[in-house]
C-alpha cells in the first residue's frame, strides 16, 4: 500500500509539473489573444477590466486569453469549493465564452508569508480546477500549446526549479522547426526586465540570468508577464517584453524607467495581441478601450 501511494504521489507531481497540450487551434488561422495579470482582487477595478475585455471581445472576438498569475488575492484559493472561484473568476470571465490559459503567481501560492501567515493556498487546486470549468485552463504548473502561427510556453516563475529550466530549454528547442510555427511566446508571472517597484527583486534577477541566454539562443519573440502592477513595453536582447499587471489589483507607479523601456502607463486595462503568419501586433487598452501603445509590428524573421 505504501509503495502504491508513493507511486501515485510521483505520478501526481509529474502531472502537475509540465504538459504539452499540442495544437489547440489550426495553424493557418490568425490569432487574437487577450492578456492580463494581477487581477483577482474582487474589487470594482477587476470588474471594470473584465467588462472592457467583454466589450473588446464583442467588437473583435478573442480566440482565447492568457493570464499572468496572482489570480486570487491576497492568498490564493484553498480548494475547489472556495467561493472565490465563482465571484472572482466564473462570474466575470465565464460569460465571455472563451478559454483562458492561466499561470501561477506568488499570491496563488499564499506568498509572501507575512501577508498570508495562516492561509493554506493550493496551487495544485488551480491545476485541478481545469476539469471543473468551461473557461479556465491550467493543465499543469507549466505547460505549452500551439495555436495559429504561434507556440505558447507558460512558465511557473514562483515555483521555479532546475527541472523547469531544463524543460523550457528542451521545449523551445523542439519547437524550432515545428510545422506552422512562426512565433514563440513565453509568459509567466514575474517580469525579466521591468521599471516597476520590483526592479531589484532577487527572483527577477535570477530569472534574467537563467532565461535570457536560452531565449536568445532559441530566438523567442515575446515574453509577457505581470507582478508589477503597471503596463510596460521593453525591448532587449532581440525580444519584446510586455508587462500587464493591471487586471484589478492596486496599481503601482513605475519606479525608474529603464533605458530599454519604450512605454509605461499606470492604468487599469489589458494587452491585446494580434498574430498572423507575417506580423505580431500588441496594443495596451485601458478600461475605456482607449489604445495606449501599439507595438511591435514585427515582420518576418
Amino acid at each position: 500500500m505504501r509503495t502504491a501511494l508513493a507511486i501515485a504521489g510521483v505520478l501526481s507531481r509529474a502531472l502537475y509539473a509540465q504538459s504539452d497540450l499540442g495544437r489547440v487551434l489550426p495553424a493557418n488561422k490568425p490569432l487574437h489573444v487577450v492578456a492580463f495579470g494581477d487581477y483577482g482582487s474582487g474589487n470594482s477595478h477587476q470588474q471594470a477590466v473584465a467588462q472592457a475585455i467583454g466589450k473588446r471581445h464583442a467588437a473583435a472576438p478573442f480566440d482565447f486569453g492568457i493570464t499572468m498569475g496572482d489570480n486570487f488575492y491576497r492568498c490564493g484559493v484553498r480548494n475547489l469549493e472556495d467561493p472565490l472561484w465563482k465571484s472572482r473568476w466564473e462570474d466575470l470571465y465565464g460569460p465571455l465564452g472563451i478559454l483562458f490559459y492561466a499561470s501561477l503567481g506568488n499570491h496563488d501560492y499564499g506568498r509572501p508569508p507575512v501577508v498570508c501567515p495562516l492561509q493554506q493556498a493550493s496551487a495544485d487546486t488551480e491545476v485541478e480546477y481545469t476539469s471543473h470549468s468551461q473557461s479556465w485552463r491550467m493543465p499543469a504548473r507549466y505547460y505549452t500549446f500551439a495555436a495559429g502561427p504561434a507556440r505558447f510556453f507558460n512558465i511557473d516563475t514562483e515555483g521555479w526549479s532546475k527541472e523547469q529550466l531544463e524543460w523550457i530549454g528542451k521545449a523551445l528547442s523542439a519547437s524550432r522547426n515545428e510545422p506552422g510555427i512562426k512565433w514563440r511566446i513565453v509568459y509567466g508571472h514575474h517580469p525579466i526586465y521591468t521599471s516597476g517597484v520590483h526592479l531589484n527583486q532577487r527572483r527577477i534577477g535570477e530569472l534574467r540570468k537563467e532565461l535570457i541566454p536560452i531565449f536568445k539562443e532559441q530566438k523567442v519573440d515575446l515574453y509577457v508577464s505581470g507582478h508589477d502592477h503597471d503596463m510596460e513595453h521593453l525591448r532587449a536582447d532581440g525580444m519584446e517584453f510586455f508587462i500587464c499587471g493591471t487586471g484589478g489589483a492596486e496599481l503601482r507607479k513605475v519606479r525608474h524607467q529603464q533605458p530599454n523601456s519604450v512605454f509605461t502607463a499606470t492604468v487599469y486595462g489589458f494587452l491585446d495581441l494580434a498574430l498572423s503568419a507575417d506580423k505580431i501586433g500588441a496594443t495596451f487598452y485601458d478600461t475605456n478601450l482607449k489604445s495606449l501603445e501599439n507595438g511591435p509590428q514585427a515582420g518576418g524573421k
